[in-house]
């Protein structure tokens, strides 16, 4: 008769444990979604998670100021202790952190990519940031299972602070830029190095029997050749040469021509990267308005989409200023389903024939 009891051998009823275990679940995955939101970049009025940027800001300006100072010797013995419980701190929060957004990345509303439970999280473990995350506390933990020079550690804990691009919208641009239009940049780079090698080789040719010492190989010729187009030249070698003197003229082009290839490369895709993110934003503001209303929650999300794209309050406010009467944007009459683009302010309905 046990078997009809409704009780579980502990004597529990089955739907109280049922019950226990889904309110568990659903408050594990409100936490989760929780922790998401905290932790990426704050939106507006979200006080915990600002709070949390600029903690983790300050921290990591410390843990730059620190790896500074503890670069001298006198303050590095004075504060030794200091500095191994503050490193021992930072890298606890850091650790706990990076495990943090590995778990909860999932539920973050805004990187759709990352939504599988699985592969989400190994495709979010392979992104730029959360390799610069890994780096700001895997020295650290390897450090107690290998033996690694202290002075390596000191300039890999500088790489910390990269993580301060997670809060730049302008880093976050021009890393997506340059991610853009890695293979033209390779492909200016590589002219330019294909020229730099061809130049120096000449000028080995032209400047070795005139100064064997300085001109004594192509690589000793190239390295002068770097130093030149990075006009930085030293001055102690120098063509004598008619010939090296006309190749050397040749160098300085090149470098000019070294710097002006990638800038233009760069800023055009500047302004392609805005021009989509600015088409972004009116196309999220025509969503917004499909209802023929702007309140302020949707207002205050458009603002925060603007800055984590770079997008200036001044772009914004001309984005809103031509979207500025709602009305005029509803794609059809919400009675009769006509077409109000056309049609006169206030006789809208009538002019199309609505009995609404």
């Amino acid at each position: 008769m046990r078997a009809f009891s409704g009780r579980t051998n502990n004597g529990s009823r089955p739907d109280t444990v049922v019950g226990g275990r889904a309110g568990f679940m659903t408050a594990w995955l409100r936490f989760r979604r929780r922790t998401a939101s905290v932790l990426d970049v704050s939106e507006p009025g979200d006080r915990l998670s600002r709070l949390f940027d600029y903690l983790l800001i300050g921290l990591i300006l410390l843990n730059f100021l620190a790896v500074i100072l503890e670069s001298v010797r006198s303050i590095r013995m004075e504060w030794a202790v200091e500095f191994r419980l503050f490193e021992v701190f930072s890298v606890a929060v850091f650790t706990v952190e990076y495990l943090a957004r590995v778990w909860s990345i999932v539920d973050n509303k805004w990187r759709q990519a990352y939504r599988h439970p699985f592969w989400g999280r190994v495709r979010f473990m392979a992104s730029p940031m959360a390799i610069i995350d890994l780096l700001a506390v895997a020295p650290f933990w390897l450090s107690m299972i290998f033996p690694v020079d202290l002075r390596f550690l000191r300039v890999v804990r500088l790489l910390r602070v990269l993580k301060l691009t997670r809060y730049s919208a302008a880093m976050n641009l021009l890393f997506d830029v340059v991610r853009e239009k890695l293979g033209i940049l390779a492909a200016a780079l590589f002219i330019v190095f294909i020229l730099l090698i061809v130049a120096a080789s000449s000028t080995y040719l032209a400047e070795h029997e005139a100064q064997p010492e300085a001109f004594a190989n192509i690589p000793q010729a190239i390295w002068w050749a770097i130093i030149t187009v990075t006009t930085v030249g030293y001055g102690d070698v120098v063509p004598i040469t008619p010939l090296g003197k006309f190749l050397g003229s040749m160098l300085g082009f090149i470098g000019v021509g070294m710097v002006a290839l990638p800038a233009g490369i760069l800023a055009s895709g500047f302004s392609d990267a805005l021009h989509r993110r600015r088409h972004t934003l009116e196309r999220d503001l025509n969503r917004a308005l499909e209802d023929g209303e702007f309140d302020a929650g949707e207002r205050s999300m458009l603002a925060s989409r603007a800055r984590s794209m770079s997008v200036s309050d001044e772009e914004l406010a001309d984005i809103l200023q031509s979207r500025q009467d709602p009305v005029a944007l509803s794609a059809c009459c919400p009675h009769c389903g006509k077409s109000l683009s056309m049609a006169p302010q206030g006789r809208a309905g009538r002019d199309s024939g609505c009995a609404g």
